[in-house]
């Protein structure tokens, strides 16, 4: 009888544990996390410096226009958040002696994630990576033969990211610089007209540390009214190259100022299988 009873309670503690497991993955299941959107505008000083253009340096205004999203998701034990930033940069400047104007528009694309690695209560530390795709041009209003200056670039980028909450307000400091990529650039004194007949060779370029650096800092601060987050902070966009004798930088430092919101987005059989969203169509 002994036998008897310990089989019974081994199958019992087995049973007891399958239904746990089962329960906790359809609750898993049934856990949505909802989209952290921040629309953002930031106004700061720009530095330009182009060697194809000018050998001078060119200051002025900055003006960003940003999409920002977060997301986290079920990936690795809940412990990944994807993030999505569409980044429009437009910057007015002039040379040193104020009779010649530069001007700009780069925008950026970038998509990535984030692990977090550390967590308590009021402070979490997550470290991920970003791809990003650049592209703009830079004008100068004082060059006849060659006036505009192209920039693209694609970029594998390492980001650190950590969050501390202080009473109802949230800080977030992230840093993110590239690792490797592809960069475009002509030649020094090479037109775009010839790259456009043909003379394309060795415009494209294998980008890293030796020939690319940047950093870009991004420390905000949600606030919550009412419905929605007011967020404040500080944006440094720091971007080199030097290829082909031709050195160039984009630097700019901003102030941010912009709206924060939550929402839970739910699509394909989703909608139609959660119990807790009623959706106003299907």
């Amino acid at each position: 009888m002994g036998t008897y009873r310990l089989i019974i309670v081994l199958l019992s503690l087995i049973c007891i544990t399958n239904f746990n497991t089962v329960c906790a993955q359809d609750e898993d299941s049934l856990r949505y996390y909802s989209t952290n959107k921040a629309t953002s505008f930031a106004i700061g000083r720009a530095n330009m410096y182009d060697t194809y253009l000018s050998p001078l340096k060119y200051k002025g205004t900055s003006f960003r226009l940003m999409d920002e999203r977060m997301k986290r998701t079920s990936w690795f034990n809940h412990r990944f958040t994807r993030q999505q930033i569409i980044d429009l940069e437009v910057t007015s400047t002039e040379n040193p002696a104020g009779n010649a104007r530069e001007y700009s528009i780069i925008g950026q694309y970038s998509w990535g994630g984030h692990y977090n690695l550390y967590r308590t209560e009021k402070f979490r530390l997550s470290v991920g990576a970003l791809w990003n795709i650049t592209g703009g041009v830079i004008y100068n209003q004082r060059n006849s033969n060659n006036p505009a200056s192209a920039k693209a670039h694609s970029n594998i980028n390492l980001s650190l990211i950590g969050f501390y909450n202080w009473k109802n307000i949230t800080f977030r400091g992230q840093l993110d610089t590239p690792l490797f990529g592809i960069l475009f650039s002509p030649h020094y004194g090479q037109s775009y007209y010839e790259i456009s007949l043909g003379n394309s060779v060795g415009v494209v370029n294998f980008a890293s540390i030796h020939n690319q650096r940047a950093l870009r800092g991004f420390f905000t601060a949600d606030i919550p009214i009412s419905k929605i987050s007011l967020r404040i902070g500080y944006l440094g966009s720091f971007y080199q190259t030097k290829v082909h004798d031709i050195t160039s930088h984009i630097y700019s430092n901003s102030f941010v100022i912009g709206f924060v919101s939550e929402s839970i987005n739910l699509s394909g059989s989703k909608i139609k299988t959660n119990k807790i969203i009623n959706s106003s169509y299907y």
